[in-house]
């Protein structure tokens, strides 16, 4: 059996909410600069799963399972806070964005699946996906 061990490189990418640093190998991950008062967008990945882990800040994540596309009236999405040492799974098909209540710090994790952009729903930029919207409805949570 052949075993290697081999150096990396991350790369920090700007975004119009913050910015984030990649790391890619055997695992793919992120972290994840979110400013106060700015979200991603609101996304799903085909085929790729991530575990989301607030490292630093509270941030306020909108989700909705893969059933929500088939029944959204009786899967709604829902909202949760999260701050510090809790974290999130997405699998893959499910929709999600993050907010960021404070200046955040997100680490992600993922199944790093080549080829797998997210598609975009909704995205306060300007980067939705064409066609997008008509082919997947989203009825976001009711906030209290």
């Amino acid at each position: 059996m052949n075993r290697c061990v081999w150096r990396g490189k991350s790369s920090a990418i700007e975004k119009p909410w913050g910015y984030e640093i990649r790391w890619n190998g055997l695992f793919h991950g992120k972290e994840i600069h979110l400013r106060a008062g700015c979200r991603t967008s609101l996304k799903f990945h085909a085929h790729k799963h991530e575990l989301l882990y607030i490292q630093h800040g509270i941030i306020e994540a909108e989700l909705a399972d893969e059933k929500h596309f088939v029944d959204p009236g009786n899967n709604p999405s829902r909202l949760e806070r999260l701050g510090p040492g809790e974290l999130i799974n997405v699998q893959a098909g499910c929709v999600y964005r993050l907010t960021a209540i404070d200046d955040s710090i997100i680490f992600e994790i993922s199944s790093g699946y080549g080829g797998s952009e997210s598609v975009r729903l909704e995205d306060d930029y300007g980067r939705e996906d064409p066609g997008a919207k008509e082919k997947y409805v989203f009825i976001p949570p009711e906030k209290s």
